[in-house]
């Protein structure tokens, strides 16, 4: 055999009690698994006490474009994930035209020398530049409504002419052919904040025709979160699609506690019979871009004007007002939420880590005056950190038997502290302090939300679950130890008691250490489903 795991606890990611036993790889699948193996092998690892388990596959990332940078994904090596889902909350690399691809780029903070539309403009184009990059980690390419929108109409805020929601529909079709495994929408942002229920559902029926799924970041996640939520609920109801809320939270402190009245508005609609799920990180606060605070009618010219119309004492009235009736996290209404906006990322070290109004407090200005002068610094692309949640909410939702893990992340340098913990810390945190510390779930039950399920999710066949036949995508870990260490102020650090990480049968990851294979894939829909 090329490896043999030996003397391990098998946990195969259904959900089942785990179990003493070894696992024979050949090539890139698992052809044996027992008791005791006796054959020889090229590799033997050695893992008494460890948990063996399916790698963890994460339903929400936003790794596009960075994939391609960083090829190693070392931050999700690290934490034992082998696939990711890409494209999420709207906003893909593709599809993409020459006049509109530097309004995306503007929208995901991507300041970039290469001319994208040299190296693709389709999303088939893009999955084989993909396909023709040596990639560590599985890809499941989803393919975003903001994008399909940008490529047709740039960021006009407006419903679509005849023509243009044509153009869009087109679009998509094409990259459902092409192996997209459904459709992404960010309803909270631009321009997914600008669309309609109507043009969700025309998406969605092409969605639903492919059998892929809807996975959408709702249009309010705080005070109108019900209704948010019930939106695209119907949206699943009028299409049949299939349909996965990004990241379910309960924003601001007049929401906290309302968990209960969410999920059952889930189990509703399974009683039902609309196929919805959810997903979850396991932390309080969240990471957005500074545009994502203002109202998308300060973007009308394009984002690059925003600071000289925040001089215009109209418009900073008109944003007083539009904060006073602030709905959630993303339009905070006083100055308890906004001093739970903090600046992840500035070039000015007396903003850098402080609040927003912390800043104005020491500046002697108002809010609006504030953000102006931080957005003449860093521009409306520089990351905020939201300390928005309840660790309470959280516990709930992560019991949920129809919600997963995800991070909402992305492949980052080690050396990057803009970023948020979940990037490195997602996976060890559920397991080092909510199965392990608080008891929260079982290990195994925790271990089936990280692989059988996404798997089963997004029709994926052959991972997710430990067994003879299956691709052998597989973490190594210590229960005992397995946790996260990246913290709010040094987000980059690595987790601890991940030992190996198996993909496709190449070992790839060895006690902190990457072993420069490259043997991820782009999985495609066409053949798994």
């Amino acid at each position: 055999m090329d490896v043999i795991i030996k003397n391990c606890q098998i946990v195969d990611g259904t959900g089942k009690q785990g179990y003493k036993g070894e696992i024979g790889i050949i090539d890139n699948k698992i052809v044996k698994i027992e008791k005791e193996i006796s054959n020889s092998a090229s590799t033997t690892i050695e893992a008494k006490g460890h948990v063996v388990a399916p790698g963890f596959i994460d339903a929400h990332t936003h790794a596009d474009l960075a994939v391609i940078r960083d090829k190693s994904a070392f931050n999700y090596l690290s934490q034992g994930v082998t696939t990711v889902v890409i494209g999420n909350c709207g906003f893909t690399a593709a599809p993409i035209n020459k006049e509109t691809v530097s309004d995306l780029l503007s929208l995901v903070g991507l300041d970039i020398n290469v001319d994208l539309t040299e190296l693709w403009t389709s999303f088939g184009d893009y999955l084989n530049f993909l396909r023709g990059s040596r990639i560590a980690i599985n890809l499941i390419p989803l393919v975003g409504q903001g994008t399909l929108r940008v490529a047709v109409m740039g960021l006009k805020k407006r419903d679509p002419t005849d023509q243009e929601l044509q153009q869009m529909k087109i679009l998509m079709e094409e990259s459902m052919e092409a192996g997209a495994f459904g459709l992404s929408a960010g309803l909270e942002y631009m321009p997914g904040s600008s669309t309609k229920t109507e043009e969700l559902i025309e998406f969605c029926k092409i969605v639903s025709k492919y059998n892929g799924i809807f996975a959408v970041h709702i249009r309010n996640e705080g005070d109108l979160g019900m209704e948010a939520t019930k939106e695209v609920i119907d949206v699943a109801r009028r299409t049949k699609v299939k349909l996965e809320l990004s990241h379910i939270k309960m924003d601001g402190k007049r929401n906290w506690g309302k968990t209960r009245e969410r999920l059952e508005l889930i189990e509703s609609a399974r009683s039902e019979g609309i196929d919805v799920t959810g997903d979850v990180h396991p932390y309080t606060f969240c990471m957005v871009m500074l545009h994502a605070l203002f109202p998308d009618w300060l973007f009308s010219d394009g984002l690059e004007n925003a600071h000289e119309k925040l001089k215009n004492p109209d418009i900073q009235e008109k944003l007083k007002d539009y904060y006073k009736h602030g709905t959630s996290m993303l339009a905070p209404s006083d100055n308890e939420d906004w001093d739970n906006v903090i600046l992840a990322t500035s070039s000015n070290p007396k903003y850098k880590e402080k609040s927003v109004f912390r800043i104005a407090e020491e500046t002697q200005q108002d809010i609006i005056t504030t953000l102006s002068e931080i957005i003449q610094s860093d521009g409306v692309s520089t990351y905020v950190i939201l300390t928005s949640m309840f660790e309470d909410d959280i516990v709930e939702i992560i019991r949920h038997p129809l919600v997963m893990i995800i991070s909402d992340g992305e492949v980052v340098s080690p050396k990057n502290n803009k970023i948020h913990p979940r990037f490195y810390g997602t996976y060890p945190r559920v397991l080092g302090r909510y199965v392990r510390e608080k008891k929260i779930i079982s290990l195994e039950e925790a271990i089936r939300k990280m692989t059988s399920f996404p798997a089963k999710r997004f029709g994926i066949q052959d991972r997710g679950i430990l067994k003879e036949g299956n691709v052998a995508d597989i973490v190594i870990f210590d229960p005992d130890e397995i946790i996260d260490r990246a913290t709010m102020m040094e987000p980059n650090k690595l987790s601890e008691g991940i030992e190996y990480v198996v993909v496709s049968g190449k070992l790839v990851f060895d006690h902190g250490k990457f072993k420069r294979k490259y043997p991820g894939q782009i999985l495609n829909r066409k053949s798994t489903n």
